[in-house]
């Protein structure tokens, strides 16, 4: 049996001509700035677990991140960046990303843009090196019986 995903975490963001290319050679979103809204999902992420500076000495690191473009935003519109922790680890959680185009005023039908992966780990920020992810985080994500489990599958 598969974990249940961590509730989803949705961001909204507002697109406008500051997020197209610099020389306008095109009229859609310019391709960093999905990586730039999946970060500003993320930095929710981690004030929504109470990881953002609250630990001292321990941070969540971004150790992959990928993202497959399948199409445009055109600003200015409202863009919905969506994450779900699907997989824990012993110091690793997996997202999946998932991105959505929600028109200029936000009430359009969401037209799905993308979908990414990444890998947080948990380390020390003195030694940057792998630690176990805190009971208390990973318990805003699933049961102790769930990540018990997991764990027994494999680190991720």
């Amino acid at each position: 049996m598969g974990l249940p995903p961590f509730k989803k975490i949705a961001l909204r963001i507002q697109t406008s001509e500051d997020d197209l290319p610099a020389d306008r050679f095109s009229d859609h979103v310019n391709n960093a700035r999905y990586f730039h809204f999946i970060n500003l999902t993320f930095q929710r992420w981690y004030r929504d677990m109470g990881i953002r500076g609250g630990v001292p000495g321990r941070s969540a690191m971004m150790a992959h991140v990928s993202y497959d473009f399948r199409g445009e935003i055109k600003p200015p519109a409202i863009v919905e960046c969506r994450i779900d922790v699907v997989k824990v680890g012993n110091s690793s959680l997996e997202h999946t990303i998932e991105m959505y185009d929600l028109g200029l005023d936000g009430e359009q039908p969401a037209r799905f843009v993308g979908r990414g992966r990444s890998i947080h780990v948990w380390v020390n920020t003195a030694t940057r090196s792998k630690l176990t992810w805190p009971a208390d985080v990973l318990a805003k994500c699933w049961s102790t019986a769930e990540v018990s489990r997991a764990r027994e599958d494999g680190d991720a």
